[in-house]
């Protein structure tokens, strides 16, 4: 933010990089830097530059202080901190391991003990598992956290994006759930959040969501 207060101001006086160097006493090395946000004047360097340009240094440090504020808040929706890219996948594969160990788990130790595994994946996850998921987890668990399992161990919860009011209904939540689980076959839909600005996957932005950070 500085780097744009002296460029824009050594532009409105005439003055080439050349020239406010000459100026303000200050190594024209340094004021490229400045101008291209690679580094930010400090004590006598930004007191030449401002005393050549004939700035109010307590203004432009408190312009900077307000960009960084405003820049904080781009982070933020409905007044909560989206939560961050890597919290969410820990969130969900530590969701799916303890309902590894819960349920899937037993059921396939059950099936090679007993010699009745099919060599067909697609068998043994049908669409009846999904819904029983979905029901259980948005059913049971939305209504009380605003969210799954893997987002209350992570102090997360899901938010609606239009509103800004906790996503607690059962029903919203099994839909929401239910399409999480189906979209995890094409993987596409739950990394979309790897490059999405909002940090949302394909299945939040389809329910209008959000996942944050609790207040």
């Amino acid at each position: 933010m500085i780097g744009e207060i002296i460029c824009e101001s050594r532009k409105a006086k005439g003055l080439t990089q050349e020239g406010l160097a000459e100026m303000s006493k200050v190594n024209l090395r340094t004021i490229q830097r400045i101008e291209n946000k690679e580094s930010d004047p400090r004590g006598k360097t930004l007191s030449l530059i401002c005393e050549a340009l004939e700035l109010n240094i307590e203004e432009v440090l408190n312009s900077e202080k307000q960009h960084n504020k405003n820049r904080v808040k781009s982070d933020l929706v409905h007044g909560y901190k989206l939560a961050p890219k890597r919290i969410r996948l820990l969130a969900n594969l530590t969701e799916f391991f303890i309902f590894f160990v819960i349920f899937i788990g037993p059921i396939l130790l059950y099936k090679i003990l007993t010699k009745d595994m099919d060599p067909n994946v697609g068998a043994f996850v049908k669409i009846e598992h999904l819904v029983f998921f979905s029901l259980l987890v948005g059913g049971v668990l939305y209504p009380v956290f605003s969210g799954n399992l893997g987002h209350k161990i992570f102090k997360l919860k899901v938010i609606c994006a239009e509103s800004g009011g906790d996503y607690k209904k059962a029903s919203e939540g099994a839909i929401r759930e239910f399409l999480k689980y189906a979209s995890s076959f094409l993987i596409i839909p739950i990394i979309w959040l790897l490059w999405d600005k909002n940090n949302q996957n394909l299945y939040d932005k389809l329910t209008k969501t959000f996942v944050v950070e609790r207040g």
